[in-house]
């Protein structure tokens, strides 16, 4: 597995590139540029790369009612569509020095989703839970920089990271319920940090390491890192399996300080296992009626 080949999808660079997923309704592949607030659809087949620009920070999105996105920016929780930004959610504990961050859907359509400090580097932050009727609830706090869910393919176990830790932690998790308890640590980090993941089928982990140009494969049950593959830039950030079959990985990277035209780019790579699908948020997208174009 180690020959595996990672490739740069386009020549474009990113400033932040993030949360990328793969949208099942029309077989989009999409991630997000938390600095320039810009949400990225590519059709592969048509190697169209499409562009929408929201004129925040954006965190992270995920596909959201019949054919828009959940957008977690800078001033809340908004849907997008073909009518444009919607306000959907706001939680009270966002300040003006916060800002939101990866966030991914449960397998119930629950979005989760955290807030770090924009200049702080103390832990100001939270991990929120959104539910169906627009509510959020505060779940795990604080937070330095939160990143990295991922569920468990029985869905008893859900796996956080919080990158200025450089650790990566497991909760018990409770489908029917959404709650999570029984917090431990499952793997520190002594080169790079930890960011973004996503888990295969075959119950491990991928997680990407910022500053360590590679991804880990790790077996959170035996407690041991399978593999490494190594990515051709520095800082990546996270990953997601796309595809009809969801056998590709999606890499993304920060191409944020470098001149090399390598950093920043999003990569594809084949790596043996399938993955699981990118959870919808299940909730409506009527929102709070605070409509922004």
């Amino acid at each position: 597995m180690n020959s595996i080949k990672v490739e740069a999808i386009l020549e474009q660079r990113f400033i932040l590139g993030e949360g990328p997923g793969y949208d099942s309704r029309d077989g989009t592949i999409f991630w997000v540029d938390i600095k320039t607030g810009s949400l990225y659809l590519y059709d592969a087949a048509k190697g169209k790369l499409r562009e929408i620009q929201t004129g925040q920070y954006l965190g992270s999105a995920v596909p959201s009612g019949s054919n828009g996105y959940l957008l977690a920016l800078s001033t809340g929780l908004f849907h997008w569509d073909a009518k444009g930004l919607k306000l959907m959610s706001r939680p009270t504990e966002l300040k003006e020095n916060l800002r939101l961050n990866d966030g991914k859907c449960d397998p119930r359509g629950r979005f989760w989703f955290g807030t770090m400090a924009l200049f702080n580097p103390a832990p100001a932050g939270c991990l929120f839970r959104l539910d169906p009727d627009g509510v959020c609830h505060p779940m795990v706090s604080p937070v330095g920089v939160s990143n990295g869910l991922a569920w468990s393919l029985d869905g008893k176990t859900m796996y956080f990271t919080d990158t200025a830790e450089r650790a990566t932690d497991a909760f018990d998790f409770d489908m029917e319920h959404g709650t999570i308890s029984n917090r431990r640590r499952i793997l520190t980090y002594k080169e790079g940090y930890p960011d973004g993941m996503t888990i295969d089928m075959e119950n491990k982990l991928w997680i990407a390491l910022w500053g360590g140009g590679k991804l880990l494969r790790f077996d959170p049950d035996k407690g041991k890192i399978m593999m490494e593959l190594k990515v051709p830039a520095t800082n990546v950030t996270s990953c997601a399996f796309v595809g009809e079959n969801l056998d590709l990985l999606l890499i993304t990277s920060s191409g944020e300080g470098f001149e090399d035209p390598v950093e920043g780019r999003v990569f594809i790579a084949r790596p043996g296992p399938c993955g699981v699908p990118t959870n919808a948020y299940c909730g409506s997208d009527s929102g709070k009626g605070m409509t922004y174009t």
